[in-house]
């Protein structure tokens, strides 16, 4: 967080004045931010595993439920749906997702590595089918790769045998260059 005010100085002053703000306010808005998010921090930090669960899973349905009404009411900007406008905040739902859903998927390889009964894989490939569909419709692709990229580690640390590592290494590099051709 400390490098990311350091970093804000250099990077928004610019930006600023271009929209005809102080040369400060993006530096201004990150250091009041970091208030709420150090208490944000610190309490999540108190659960035990099973309350980070369900808070993850609590927070990926909303985010899940957010990302639909973006597709339907978000703002657009630039030809993509990524932000809704809540409260007089801009949220951007994917970005409430993507730990959530790296949490979520993360107990549900761990708990089909536990007990084989589990269809611990098939849910977290049906879950990653709806986070994908999501992301290309707003369309955001750069969030899409990381997400992919976040499930396909893992997958392979969840034990993923070579034969489908390549396998996805080969459909990962067909999904590139498909979205370079329609996108």
């Amino acid at each position: 967080m400390m490098v990311g005010m350091l970093l804000s100085p250099a990077a928004s002053p610019a930006v600023a004045e271009r929209i005809g703000v102080d040369s400060f306010f993006f530096v201004k808005r990150h250091a009041v931010y970091l208030i709420p998010t150090l208490v944000v921090l610190i309490a999540v930090s108190f659960l035990n595993p099973t309350q980070a669960r369900r808070l993850c899973a609590l927070v990926l349905v909303g985010s899940l439920l957010l990302m639909v009404a973006t597709l339907l009411i978000g703002l657009e900007v630039k030809g993509s749906r990524r932000w809704l406008n809540l409260a007089g905040f801009s949220v951007q739902p994917s970005e409430f997702l993507k730990p959530a859903f790296v949490v979520i998927c993360a107990w549900l390889f761990a708990e089909n590595a536990k007990r084989p009964d589990v269809p611990g894989h098939l849910f977290a490939v049906i879950l990653l089918a709806m986070v994908v569909v999501l992301l290309v419709a707003q369309p955001d692709l750069g969030q899409t790769i990381l997400v992919v990229t976040a499930w396909g580690c893992l997958l392979f640390m969840a034990g993923l045998s070579w034969r489908w590592i390549l396998a996805m290494g080969g459909a990962g590099v067909a999904g590139l260059v498909s979205a370079y051709l329609f996108f």
